[in-house]
């Protein structure tokens, strides 16, 4: 499990550190002393449960769990507080549960084992790039439009967290154009018309923008490609060696899943 705790005391976050160093199911650890800087790596990483201090300055916890949920809705969140009132707003928005401080290693794991067994929501937008481009949501066809449109979703499902810049987007979608002011204007419009497409079907939570990169965030969607480059090789079993076989850049791609599904 990837799990972040929230605290703004160091002795607090070296106690939980300690605590749970023995636990192997906590695959990955990190730990923030303020909110903003847990918002902006769940906004980059894939988090499974959120631990989180109440009594804190800046965003208080019962804010900083509902602006964590609206990056990763799946994310659990435990609160970590002295104060027993709060047990009826950690419901408020929809925590797994609360530990009482001073807590000792079988109450942290004790939620944990919470976190383990709740059911993930469903992924309402399902991509799949074998051996062409889909996208459905809530199990209906997006309809993608014209070509550059539908190109440049599936340029940013095949980057996935990593992104683009622009220049890179205009090296794919339009290498015999060079990279100047009207290339990148046709670039941002293209984009800003994939977003509204997308915002229209309810699901524009899908694509995000961090300094100078466009990215797709892997952990909202449902698609084949995720699927097999973590290593489950049932959704391989549809790979024949093709993969976006209608874009160029694609190849490079589509040479890794080869080595790792054919060879």
């Amino acid at each position: 499990m990837f799990v972040i705790y929230v605290d703004d005391e160091q002795p607090a976050l070296d106690n939980f550190r300690l605590t749970v160093a023995s636990f192997p199911e906590i695959t990955s650890l990190q730990l923030f002393s303020d909110g903003e800087s847990a918002l902006d790596w769940v906004a980059h990483h894939t988090v499974d449960a959120a631990f989180l201090d109440m009594e804190m300055p800046g965003i208080h916890g019962l804010a900083l769990a509902k602006r964590l949920r609206e990056l990763q809705s799946a994310l659990r969140v435990v609160f970590v507080t002295a104060y027993n009132q709060y047990a009826l707003d950690a419901w408020g928005v929809d925590a797994t549960g609360y530990v009482l401080k001073p807590y000792t290693a079988a109450d942290i794991r004790k939620e944990l084992n919470k976190c383990v067994f709740r059911p993930l929501p469903s992924s309402r937008v399902v991509i799949e790039t074998i051996p062409t481009l889909s996208v459905t949501v809530d199990g209906a066809m997006l309809p993608l439009g014209g070509s550059k449109l539908r190109e440049l979703l599936a340029l940013l499902v095949d980057r996935g967290d990593s992104g683009i810049t622009t220049g890179e987007a205009i090296a794919c979608l339009w290498p015999e154009r060079p990279n100047d002011a009207g290339t990148q204007s046709l670039f941002r419009m293209t984009y800003k018309r994939l977003l509204t497409l997308l915002e229209d079907a309810g699901v524009s939570h899908i694509l995000a923008t961090h300094e100078n990169r466009r990215y797709l965030r892997t952990d909202q969607v449902d698609c084949d490609l995720y699927h097999i480059l973590s290593g489950d090789r049932m959704a391989g079993h549809k790979y024949a060696g093709q993969y976006l076989q209608e874009y160029c850049w694609a190849e490079e791609r589509n040479g890794q899943l080869y080595r790792m599904l054919l060879m």
